[in-house]
């Protein structure tokens, strides 16, 4: 099994049994017999330190269970990408999700990391330009936080190296969210709950774990669970050739075919790439225009990363438009159209470091149907977690975008 973790004590003696047994014969178990911990749907238990009863929560993904696979299609998930002593515990996952909802981390109380990542809208805002704190817009589309954990590198250029990095940047950013550290700690500390969750959460006492590095720790621990790997495509590839109609199944040979090139970026399983591209991608305000934004070249320089962004995970992409890193491509209908004309160039933009797999290529109207319908196969919400009715803070939980 590969990916999600988390610190965890169970107490009693028959876990004492089962951690000595776990520790003299492996190390580590996958936590099919024994104690379980009190993991999210889709998760399931694995020991760390038995002995010291320290375990934590993984997503259960295809292959994870070291079984061979059952086609050329079903292929292994590489590990989370996580900072060292990470870990995805039943406390920190609840204190996490709870944080994710409440808006007392930005400056006014106003707005949740779930104002522009929320559940019910694919976790994007499905707006081509988020909105934050009093009112201001952003300059880019909030990217879904499915599968974000298997994204290397955060943000559309990449400035964050992990999901704890990323969790930071939004809080302090005085258009999103614009939260003093300082005061933030204050006012969590001052609330009985989020002190107490925090200590059992990072091992502190009289809410001495109120601290930012482990606000973001936990947010991170919660967004790891946010995890598609069980779509139509998955059990199509598994085996069950029922899972996907016709014309999905025509969607992916053309969407695996060298005239299309979809999966040269967008690589099995994650549909992915830990990597930065160049489309040329319109602008939001003038689609006759090129857009503007620098992209990865304004976080490391160099003329072949002028406008690239990250590679996105395709899955669950039916519910997460508006598209690009700008919203200006508002279906995926148009978003195949932009790459079968050829990307930027298409549009007649003057650029000289557009990818080499953007090319002009054929695409009737029956075969743009069968693309859209294999995109829409790669859907799957099983893991979606519950919203919280109420947070700590006692604030309205964000029900959708500002």
């Amino acid at each position: 099994m590969r990916t999600v973790r988390s610190l965890f004590s169970v107490s009693g003696s028959s876990l004492l049994a089962w951690g000595l047994l776990v520790s003299v014969t492996s190390g580590c178990g996958k936590g099919d017999d024994g104690p379980k911990l009190n993991c999210p749907n889709g998760m399931r238990t694995i020991w760390l330190d038995a002995l010291n009863n320290v375990g934590e929560c993984e997503v259960i993904t295809p292959l994870g269970d070291g079984r061979a696979p059952r086609s050329g299609l079903e292929q292994a998930y590489p590990a989370m990408n996580r900072p060292p002593g990470a870990l995805t515990t039943p406390e920190r996952i609840e204190l996490g999700r709870l944080l994710y909802f409440d808006p007392i981390l930005s400056g006014d109380n106003s707005v949740a990391c779930a104002s522009c990542h929320h559940p019910a809208n694919g976790f994007t805002d499905n707006r081509a330009v988020s909105t934050g704190i009093r009112g201001q817009k952003g300059g880019r589309s909030a990217p879904t936080v499915w599968n974000a954990a298997w994204s290397g590198e955060q943000f559309w250029d990449g400035r964050a190296k992990t999901l704890e990095d990323q969790a930071k940047g939004p809080i302090q950013n005085p258009i999103e969210m614009d939260q003093n550290p300082a005061l933030l700690l204050t006012e969590l500390k001052a609330i009985p709950e989020y002190s107490r969750r925090f200590d059992e959460a990072f091992r502190g006492s009289g809410g001495s774990a109120v601290t930012l590095d482990n606000i973001a720790s936990a947010i991170a621990a919660f967004e790891r669970t946010i995890a598609s790997v069980n779509s139509p495509f998955d059990r199509y590839a598994a085996g069950d050739r029922s899972a996907m109609n016709e014309s999905a199944v025509r969607g992916l040979n053309l969407f695996r075919s060298v005239s299309t090139r979809c999966f040269e970026c967008h690589e099995l399983p994650t549909f992915a790439m830990k990597e930065y591209k160049v489309l040329g991608v319109p602008s939001l305000g003038d689609p006759t225009k090129v857009d503007d934004d620098r992209g990865r070249a304004a976080i490391s320089p160099g003329a072949s990363v002028e406008r690239a962004f990250r590679v996105p995970t395709l899955r669950n992409v039916a519910k997460t438009a508006p598209y690009m890193h700008n919203g200006s491509l508002k279906t995926l209908d148009e978003v195949l159209e932009f790459y079968a004309k050829g990307g930027g160039l298409g549009r007649g933009y003057k650029l000289d470091n557009v990818d080499d797999k953007i090319r002009k290529f054929d695409l009737t109207p029956d075969e743009k149907a069968d693309l859209t319908a294999f995109l829409e196969a790669l859907t799957d919400e099983s893991m979606l977690p519950e919203v919280p009715k109420q947070v700590p803070s006692g604030l309205p939980v964000p029900k959708g975008p500002l």
